[in-house]
């Protein structure tokens, strides 16, 4: 009985610690602000948005889009009529390409 009793209470202990740590590692990650990269605007209706520290859920990603439209819109100077807008999370930045993916 007692043995049971220590490994349940170690079992609490680890799984209390995991959710601490992995509580602190979301706020950290989501406390980020989003850094556009660089914006591309084709041919009068797209408009490709390169952006790193992207929130994590769809819910943060629309409400991040409602708080700074209008100030990238006028930061970079994009039309405010009929367009698509494409936002990629960025990550590790641009990168060479290797002579395989140039065929």
């Amino acid at each position: 009985m007692i043995v049971s009793w220590v490994i349940t209470k170690k079992f609490i202990y680890i799984v209390t610690i995991a959710i601490l740590f992995c509580s602190v590692v979301i706020y950290l990650w989501s406390d980020r602000p989003v850094e556009i990269v660089d914006v591309h605007y084709y041919s009068g209706k797209d408009i490709n948005i390169l952006a790193r520290h992207f929130p994590i859920t769809d819910r943060g990603k629309l409400n991040w889009w409602r708080e700074n439209e209008r100030k990238i819109l006028e930061k970079y100077n994009l039309p405010e009529n009929d367009f698509s807008v494409y936002i990629w999370d960025f990550g590790d930045g641009y990168k060479k390409l290797s002579p395989y993916d140039a065929e």
